[in-house]
């Protein structure tokens, strides 16, 4: 005895074509939205760090711009590995104090 099953096709939305081409825009104006954001932060991340740190990695201050405006998404996507410094301001007491 031989069990047949019938095919059945997976559930999908259809969408009318009106509506996709509105939502292809959409998704475009996120996705370059999110994308501006990224390398803006990734300017401010590399404008943040010192000279010499700069010049280790081989970009010079003037060039931040033009390195990122070549980076990938995956590369806008990177994060810093090592935890951001907290900035402490010390009085001019507290540092007679630590003498």
């Amino acid at each position: 005895m031989s069990v047949q099953k019938e095919h059945q096709m997976p559930y999908r939305v259809v969408m009318p074509a009106s509506n996709t081409g509105r939502m292809n825009v959409l998704l475009r104006w996120w996705q370059s939205a999110v994308q501006n954001w990224q390398r803006r932060k990734m300017i401010a991340a590399l404008e943040a760090l010192d000279d010499r740190t700069l010049m280790d990695i081989g970009v010079h201050r003037g060039g931040i711009k033009r390195v990122v405006d070549g980076f990938n998404d995956a590369e806008l996507r990177m994060v810093p590995i090592a935890p951001e410094r907290k900035h402490q301001d010390a009085s001019y007491a507290d540092l007679r104090r630590a003498v």
